[in-house]
């Protein structure tokens, strides 16, 4: 299967990524990840530790459907990390055109908030994901949930923002998203983690948790064991 993480224009995506394949790996997953952001952050992070779950392969192309996703080993978990999206849209549209699951990556602000439903420039991201169904064998859009990331502890924020989220903003005309329950806290160690070892207990139970909730919800198979 295919999972893609997705953002606007916010930070934290790629740490997501690296942080979630980890979880998969220790709940008994192979997983393979695929570095479709320009930057290259997600494959320099392999490259500078030692625990870093699998490989990471370069999948930098708007020819990601065509090239990259034929030759994925699909009895595994395939992790793909994008970039911001309304800075690659080709890239972007490519990887939706083969995904099972998209991972929206947002963080409970106004700024975020506004990035992923009215973004000054681009095209939402919601709209970006409804018109990939044309490409797509099925005819539909991929499953998709959103991520609720650098949430602190103790803000009101993450449930204002899921209500907005889930009911469609104030005025309930915006698209509507499935919010996880599973929050990433805001906390130095994961905000830090790109380019550091992940075996820290604060990179771990979140994401743990982000795997216990999407294998409940149907969208990963059962693991076939933890370690």
């Amino acid at each position: 299967m295919l999972i893609a993480s997705l953002k606007p224009r916010t930070m934290g995506g790629t740490t997501n990524t690296g942080l979630l394949a980890y979880a998969l790996s220790r709940a008994g997953h192979q997983v393979t990840c695929h570095d479709a952001d320009e930057s290259l952050q997600l494959a320099a992070w392999a490259r500078d530790v030692d625990d870093f779950p699998g490989e990471v392969r370069e999948a930098d192309t708007p020819s990601f459907a065509e090239t990259v996703y034929p030759a994925m080993d699909h009895s595994r978990i395939n992790l793909v990390d994008a970039g911001h999206a309304e800075n690659h849209p080709d890239i972007v549209d490519s990887v939706l055109e083969v995904a099972d699951l998209v991972i929206v990556t947002v963080s409970p602000t106004n700024p975020d908030y506004d990035r992923l439903t009215r973004p000054e420039r681009g095209t939402p991201l919601a709209k970006v994901i409804r018109r990939s169904a044309a490409l797509r064998d099925s005819g539909e859009p991929p499953a998709t949930v959103v991520l609720l990331n650098r949430c602190q502890a103790g803000s009101n924020s993450p449930k204002r923002f899921t209500d907005l989220l889930a009911g469609g903003g104030q005025d309930g005309t915006l698209p509507r998203w499935n919010v996880l329950a599973t929050r990433i806290p805001r906390r130095e160690a994961i905000a830090s983690a790109v380019g550091f070892p992940c075996n820290k207990p604060e990179r771990k139970a979140p994401y743990d948790a982000l795997v216990t909730e999407l294998t409940r919800l149907g969208h990963l198979p059962a693991p076939r064991g933890s370690r």
